[in-house]
């Protein structure tokens, strides 16, 4: 989770939530609802964050659109027919067997289950 990607990067680094801070140009505050998963950074200030903190770019840029789907997507079956039909538009065929649908179905079921139980915390 791109959470745990942070804070981890920070601690690694040695940076107080402060010292982070500053270096980014970024509220203190910010940084901490961001490593607490409060708030999503902004695109540019995640990759500002991983360049600081030394993380891979492509990891961090995995990590931060797979948190913009979670919050916007509303992963029902009408939502995973929709993904899947635009993965297929885009050259990434998925193969329509009905035991694979449902095992992506279940897995978006429990990530949709995890969100909201973390929005009731």
């Amino acid at each position: 989770m791109l959470k745990d990607l942070l804070k981890k990067g920070r601690e690694r680094s040695g940076f107080t939530t402060r010292v982070l801070a500053e270096k980014a140009t970024i509220d203190q505050a910010l940084i901490s609802k961001f490593e607490n998963g409060y708030r999503i950074p902004t695109k540019n200030q995640a990759l500002l964050l991983a360049t600081l903190l030394e993380i891979d770019l492509k990891v961090i840029q995995v990590a931060w659109y797979r948190e913009k789907l979670l919050h916007i997507v509303d992963f029902n079956p009408e939502a995973i027919e929709a993904v899947t039909g635009i993965l297929e538009e885009k050259g990434l065929n998925m193969a329509k067997s009905s035991e694979k649908e449902a095992q992506i179905a279940s897995i978006l079921s429990e990530i949709d289950n995890l969100k909201n139980r973390l929005q009731q915390l």
